[in-house]
């Protein structure tokens, strides 16, 4: 592996254990505000995470003509991303949230994304010859605007104080994913030169927000009783979705800069 990579690999792994304290410690459950320390304690190291992440996949060597080829780790990840996108809208759905605008809107992008995923997990896993993914790039800018509305719901759902690291944090989260998944489908459909650092910094960007801040918050959600609160599956299907496609992005990151791929 690159080494590079490895060590944007590590400093987010240690941003995940450094959220999964800070939940367990540092973080009021009830409110979400910050209890020990200062806020910006934690911003600065989403930050600096992230910054890391993309100077290295801009200034690495990279193809991104990697990713048009059998990847059966990635694939496994987008079958495993596109059923628990599924999940969450069909928990929407029996739990009536979806009978909004707000929440049929977010159930059918999350049935539109599901599909893209799992027209990227058949070719990603195909012994065959690579062939570009079932709707093209259509399917593929429909798919990603799950996240485009995840960040317009966050702005209208909760507070815009900056203690409150989740929600804010949130909006990273989405853009990330967002970011990540244009990327990857330009390298996928419009194939040019810049395509790899683009992919490879918005897939370390995904890995380290997208994964390793998000599965801290999941694994809490599913912890104790909480998860059996139905009004909650929503949340942790959609949040195990957004950490399958972080860790597709660091699948993807490290395809591109490895030579030998």
């Amino acid at each position: 592996m690159n080494p590079s990579v490895l060590f944007v690999f590590i400093l987010s792994i240690l941003l995940g254990v450094l959220r999964a304290v800070d939940l367990a410690f540092g973080t009021d459950a009830v409110t979400g505000l910050c209890v020990v320390g200062s806020v910006w304690w934690r911003y600065l190291a989403l930050s600096i995470v992230v910054l890391a992440a993309v100077l290295v996949g801009r200034t690495q060597p990279s193809r991104s003509e990697a990713v048009r080829s059998r990847r059966p780790l990635a694939g496994i990840l987008a079958f495993v991303g596109a059923v628990c996108f599924l999940a969450a809208a069909g928990a929407q759905i029996a739990l009536g949230a979806a009978s909004g605008l707000g929440g049929f809107v977010r159930c059918i992008l999350e049935c539109l994304c599901s599909a893209w995923l799992s027209t990227m997990g058949r070719c990603w896993l195909s012994p065959n010859e690579w062939k570009k993914p079932f709707g093209g790039l259509y399917l593929a800018v429909a798919g990603s605007l799950l996240f485009y509305w995840n960040v317009l719901l966050r702005f209208m759902e909760n507070s815009s104080s900056w203690h409150r690291v989740t929600p804010t944090a949130a909006v990273w989260q989405a853009l990330a994913a967002l970011m990540f998944l244009a990327a990857l489908a330009r390298a996928l459909h419009v194939p040019q030169p810049g395509n790899g650092k683009t992919l490879c910094a918005a897939g370390l960007a995904a890995f380290a927000l997208c994964l390793c801040w998000q599965l801290p918050y999941v694994l809490v959600l599913m912890s104790g009783l909480s998860w059996a609160a139905p009004a909650v599956w929503p949340e942790i299907f959609a949040g195990l979705g957004l950490c399958c496609v972080g860790s597709i992005g660091g699948v993807c990151a490290a395809a591109c800069l490895n030579r030998q791929s």
